[in-house]
């Protein structure tokens, strides 16, 4: 469901709005034009960026949420989150450092906890884990250029982009805030 959640904060309004207005569920009689919706909105954005060669934006979108998920993971082993759970928790994360940024505001990332929530996703760590840890993790990342981490944030809800001049000590200060620890 993390994954899902991702394709509304990234690009469909719409479908964050769906999920807020009831959790998606197997049972849901909409659940496969659920699906269907993100699946075209990711071959939207593969098709435009098939190689991942795009300088800003691009197929790297996709990662909204990942850079500090795939950390979570890594420093957990890949047994303790599900890739979802890490994602989730990513997902605050990344909302957080937007509103850091100045593009969202805090009650953005009330709204996302919520509907995380709403579908029995995490919104922090169940343990606290090592911000040096995850600091380190995260420079391991796919999305590192020339040295420097990229960032998919959210301009808004809805409208993910990457940004790689972002101060590290913002991204460690969202990872804070969803339960790491010095």
């Amino acid at each position: 469901m993390a994954e899902v959640i991702k394709y509304g904060l990234l690009g469909d309004v719409g479908l964050l709005e769906r999920l807020e207005s009831s959790p998606l569920t197997l049972q849901s009689p909409d659940l496969a034009g659920v699906i269907r919706r993100c699946c075209e909105a990711k071959a939207r954005v593969v098709e435009a960026d098939e190689f991942e060669r795009a300088k800003e934006g691009g197929r790297a979108l996709l990662n909204l949420g990942h850079t500090f998920g795939h950390a979570i993971e890594q420093v957990t082993g890949y047994g303790t989150y599900l890739h979802g759970e890490a994602v989730a928790i990513g997902l605050v994360a990344a909302t957080r450092l937007s509103v850091k940024l100045g593009y969202l505001m805090p009650s953005h990332v009330e709204r996302v906890e919520r509907v995380l929530r709403a579908h029995q996703l995490p919104i922090a760590l169940r343990e606290p884990l090592a911000l040096a840890q995850l600091t380190a993790a995260m420079g391991r990342d796919k999305k590192v250029r020339a040295g420097r981490l990229r960032f998919v944030v959210m301009r808004q809800l809805g409208e993910a982009i990457t940004q790689g001049d972002i101060d590290p000590a913002l991204a460690e200060a969202a990872f804070l805030e969803v339960g790491a620890v010095h």
